[in-house]
């Protein structure tokens, strides 16, 4: 990883030495939240001062806030506008405080960075947008994005690669043993379900179609994981085509509909499920050919496929899972909703009262 000099400079202009710096321009790139273990971890010590000396100098600069979890564990949150905007990351800055599942999340992905520090990150949403549609050609619409729709007026604005999990370009002898093409990370957080990791790949399945080559990465602290985890990958981006075939029978009737009879209303599943497959079924430059592609929709050209023959999947073991969230005040944030649920229609609530 090279951060620039200026960078690092203006860091330790806010007060910070070299070691501070260096650590707070990871977080800020890559997390916006820190523990004490994993500074430790940064400097390579199991105790000392220098912890202390980070913590207080982030609080009382304003800099940082804390919030304390089980075990008396507390997680740092750098939000302050003065660290973003010194190394031009401002719009990496946390302007509200995160879920408890979406720290949990961050801490894991910068535990994902500090182990592999001298890989090739593409840090920043512009240069991963410009890395993908310049260099690479992938038309900006395949990219994993959300839209944004504006509150005080009509404009509505896309986010690209907003999970900011690690992007990297492999170095030479990199402990994966990988080989030098774009690889992608998701780091899982613990439980039984993958539900998220499904959610996830699925909304970059139109990114990885179109690469000839590249690697992913599932970095996780529970290995039972991996097989499934595996299993998911390569079913949803094997070499066999039979799921794309199935998925064109229904893409390329609903396409015909909506270009022969605009005026039908159509569900919201079939809208979600067009617009979820224009990147993988784009239409050819010749309009009237693309409706015979519901004739045989089995037939239909493989271009729009674009499967992977060397995507490779590769499993991680995460050095800590972070129990300090799953025993917060005794009950694990991930059965929230549950919780909530036994509550809603538990027999001792009382009913609620009529107006």
């Amino acid at each position: 990883m090279n951060i620039r000099r200026e960078d690092l400079s203006a860091i330790r202009g806010l007060g910070y030495a070299d070691t501070e710096a260096r650590f707070l321009y990871l977080v800020a790139t890559h997390s916006g939240y820190f523990t004490q273990r994993q500074y430790l971890t940064f400097t390579d010590q199991s105790h000392g001062w220098r912890v202390k000396r980070l913590t207080t100098r982030t609080l009382t600069r304003r800099h940082a806030r804390s919030t304390a979890y089980a075990h008396n564990t507390y997680v740092y949150n750098l939000y302050s506008r003065r660290i973003y905007d010194a190394i031009d990351k401002d719009n990496l800055r946390p302007r509200r405080r995160q879920s408890v599942e979406m720290i949990h999340t961050r801490l894991m992905i910068l535990d994902f960075v500090l182990a592999h520090p001298h890989e090739n990150y593409v840090e920043t949403e512009a240069d991963k947008i410009d890395y993908f549609t310049r260099q690479v050609g992938i038309p900006l619409r395949a990219l994993p994005g959300r839209i944004y729709r504006g509150i005080k007026s009509a404009a509505n604005t896309k986010r690209y690669f907003l999970d900011r999990f690690p992007l990297f370009l492999p170095a030479s002898g990199n402990a994966f043993g990988l080989p030098p093409v774009v690889t992608f990370t998701y780091c899982d957080t613990p439980g039984t379900s993958l539900l998220a990791y499904r959610t996830h790949l699925r909304h970059y399945e139109p990114l990885l179609r179109r690469l000839p080559d590249f690697n992913f990465v599932f970095a996780s602290a529970e290995p039972f994981k991996f097989d499934r985890a595996r299993a998911f990958f390569t079913q949803t981006l094997g070499a066999d085509t039979t799921l794309n075939a199935h998925r064109s029978l229904r893409y390329f009737p609903i396409r015909k509909l909506w270009d022969t009879q605009p005026a039908v209303d159509r569900t919201r599943a079939d809208r979600n499920f067009l617009r979820d497959g224009l990147p993988l079924f784009p239409a050819p430059k010749d309009e009237a050919a693309s409706l015979s592609f519901s004739e045989d929709p089995i037939r239909a050209p493989n271009s729009g496929f674009a499967c992977p023959q060397t995507g490779t999947f590769h499993p991680y073991i995460q050095p800590e899972s972070y129990p300090i969230f799953s025993t917060e005040s005794s009950r694990d944030y991930r059965n929230r909703e549950r919780d909530s649920a036994r509550k809603r229609f538990s027999l001792s609530s009382s009913p609620a009262r009529e107006p």
